[in-house]
């Protein structure tokens, strides 16, 4: 007969570079053997340009909270008890250059102060960061853990077009490896290294499921699975007969888990099959997931002198796409938390600097097709921000689209989390910062607005309006860092491959947020 030994040494060479099916195999076992734990998870979401504070901001505090006009998509999706509403938070106090939406997206995830701006671009407000992005360093703290997954990191941006080419609006990671460049203050300085998003659904799903296949996501496999994935074929229709050995190896009683991770595979498949559009001329399905947001066309979008509400305006409107880019997205990396080959993604619906148009959202004009961020530029003073002002109204009423689409998605992370032995959730053991650039249209950092969903059992108590006023922003992340057990004391002294770990704590912070975890 022959061993267990022989039968899993010859399965694992049969696949070759299967890594999902080598992933399904040892979390099989490690299940069998009483050895995992629930996961723990991170994902970042983003949502541009800020808010308008007289239709954000929660009435009353703590449990007894009333919410708001944009934060109601969440509490008519029953996330409510899942939800942290978090304010107060100061960015403003860290220092450095950089303009408002291009600062605020690289200290939003380093926390630390800009050491200068590129040059080489048509402005020069362009920040390079000056330490790792926190889902890097994350990682790196606990590589054994988070880090030691086929993808150690998933992100995913919907659309790419921005007023000019920097970097920092379309950026939100930075890698712990650092390189020397150029700044415009003189001299030069160690820029960590920015990690760029996946702009494709069917890109990220290929280079992800692609490892599925026997031979891995080798260029010819790559090719053939988006071949099939056009015939609405599935990707484990090309693993089928090594899902057979593998249940000829699991333990019977881990047969349940190896459905669940197909099924995870299946439903996020049906998902992009059911979001393939028409074409407007013969009525014919484009292939699934084969969509794409607006990619940028490398030239300068000037909107600062823009005041009419025809510059603003585009020809045609881009929000049925991107929805259907950001649902495509986030499908992708939920089924990749589902098969554990991820424990940390970022999502950004588009930079602060964004050239996203949306239709029938601009108050007394149902017609018109209004681009976001370029609109907000027509507000120049606090005066403005109010509900009697159009251009608010219409900033408002994005947020709440974005906020409509985010709530079906958190929906969809309240199933049973097939890796958790406990029976919870995916919402439970994920924590899911939702996050903006700046504080308000006018590009302030202080207070910042901002949302924490899920992480129940990463010790997170939702129901909660919390207000921290000037409270340093760099707090929040220690939160976040000690619902993975790494104290303020090991962020003080960590090296983390020869690079020093502790950049964040450069700029301001006290200490973990009182309230946010039991």
């Amino acid at each position: 007969m022959t061993s267990y030994r022989i039968a899993r040494r010859s399965f694992l060479g049969g696949v070759g570079a299967a890594v999902g099916l080598h992933t399904l195999l040892g979390k099989l076992e490690a299940r069998a053997a009483g050895l995992d734990a629930a996961p723990k998870r991170l994902l970042v979401t983003h949502h541009p340009v800020g808010t308008c504070r007289y239709a954000w901001t929660p009435t009353g505090s703590g449990d007894g909270y009333v919410s708001s006009r944009i934060l109601a998509p969440f509490e008519d999706a029953g996330l409510r008890q899942d939800m942290l509403v978090v304010d107060g938070l100061d960015m403003q106090s860290i220092p450095g250059p950089g303009g408002g939406h291009e600062k605020g997206t690289v200290i939003m995830m380093t926390g630390t102060p800009t050491q200068g701006t590129r040059t080489g671009q048509t402005e020069t407000d362009d920040p390079m960061a000056a330490g790792p992005s926190f889902d890097q360093l994350l990682l790196a703290l606990r590589a054994d853990d988070l880090g030691a997954r086929p993808f150690p990191s998933l992100y995913a941006l919907c659309d790419d077009r921005i007023d000019f080419q920097e970097i920092s609006t379309r950026c939100m990671s930075y890698s712990m490896a650092q390189r020397e460049r150029p700044r415009v203050q003189g001299g030069s300085i160690s820029e960590n290294i920015p990690i760029r998003p996946t702009l494709s659904p069917l890109e990220l799903y290929t280079r992800v499921f692609g490892t599925f296949m026997p031979g891995g996501a080798s260029e010819e496999n790559v090719l053939e699975l988006r071949r099939a994935r056009a015939a609405k074929k599935s990707v484990l229709d090309f693993s089928l007969g090594e899902l057979r050995r593998i249940r000829t190896l699991a333990p019977s009683s881990q047969k349940p888990l190896l459905d669940a991770h197909e099924d995870a595979i299946t439903q996020l498949e049906v998902q992009l099959d059911a979001m393939a559009s028409l074409d407007p001329l013969c009525g014919v399905p484009s292939p699934p997931g084969d969509i794409s947001g607006g990619i940028d066309d490398g030239g300068n979008h000037n909107n600062y002198d823009l005041k009419d509400p025809a510059n603003q305006a585009a020809a045609t409107a881009d929000q049925d796409v991107h929805e259907q880019v950001g649902a495509a997205h986030l499908a992708i990396i939920r089924a990749a938390f589902q098969c554990d080959l991820t424990r940390v993604g970022l999502f950004q619906w588009s930079p602060g600097t964004n050239h996203v148009a949306f239709s029938g959202l601009y108050p007394g004009n149902a017609d018109l097709v209004m681009q976001h961020h370029p609109t907000s530029h027509r507000i120049t003073s606090g005066a403005q921000i109010n509900a009697n002002n159009a251009d608010a109204e219409f900033l408002v009423a994005v947020e709440i689209w974005y906020n409509q689409r985010l709530a079906k998605f958190l929906q969809t992370l309240k199933v049973p989390d097939i890796n958790d032995p406990n029976g919870g959730t995916l919402l439970d053991n994920t924590i899911v910062p939702y996050l903006t650039e700046v504080s308000e249209t006018l590009h302030g950092h202080r207070p910042m607005p901002l949302t924490l969903f899920g992480g129940r059992n990463l010790g997170f108590q939702g129901g909660q309006y919390l207000n921290f006023p000037n409270r340093p922003y760099n707090d929040l992340w220690l939160s976040i860092f000690e619902s993975f057990d790494i104290p303020v004391s090991a962020l003080k002294s960590a090296q983390v491959n020869g690079a020093q770990g502790a950049t964040m704590l450069q700029a301001p912070y006290t200490g973990p947020l009182p309230g946010l975890r039991a």
